[in-house]
């Protein structure tokens, strides 16, 4: 059912209901904060540590920070966290470099979830994702070659 008849017809799409949460584009702002605050407390790197290594990985890659500072000091990591401060938040080509040096993908996820129906996985994750695939392959070409060895007389 398209929105609007004329366009379905000069382009041949027919439109999608989209609901509400569909419609919005939910700010990740507050729930990034929460996932990268308790990425850090499950993190046994001090403060001072995430943000020597996010500047050792990011000046590795070439990148810096916004703003004036070209580093990534406490107090931005601080603000990044806070969940008063919503004038900052961590810029997006930050976030991997973060969630590499805290060991978690849950930000990742986080930012991902607002936007897509997506989820971030680990490689190990991804590795028994391909497995079960593979499998089921396997299992639905057993399947069809039992059905044509019965069309054919075999079983």
């Amino acid at each position: 059912m398209a929105f609007n008849g004329k366009a379905a017809k000069c382009f041949r799409h027919v439109g999608v209901q989209l609901n509400m949460l569909d419609q919005l584009i939910v700010d990740p702002g507050p729930h990034l904060k929460a996932a990268m605050s308790q990425s850090i407390k499950e993190c046994s790197l001090s403060r001072e540590q995430i943000v020597e290594d996010m500047n050792r990985l990011a000046g590795m890659c070439g990148i810096t920070c916004n703003g004036n500072s070209q580093k990534v000091t406490e107090a931005i990591l601080d603000k990044w966290v806070a969940p008063g401060a919503s004038g900052h938040n961590i810029p997006i080509r930050l976030l991997p470099i973060f969630c590499r040096v805290v060991g978690s993908n849950m930000p990742l996820q986080v930012y991902v979830a607002a936007f897509l129906d997506a989820r971030v996985i680990s490689r190990e994750d991804h590795k028994i994702f391909e497995w079960a695939k593979a499998e089921i392959d396997c299992r639905q070409a057993r399947k069809r070659s039992r059905r044509i060895a019965q069309e054919v007389g075999i079983e």
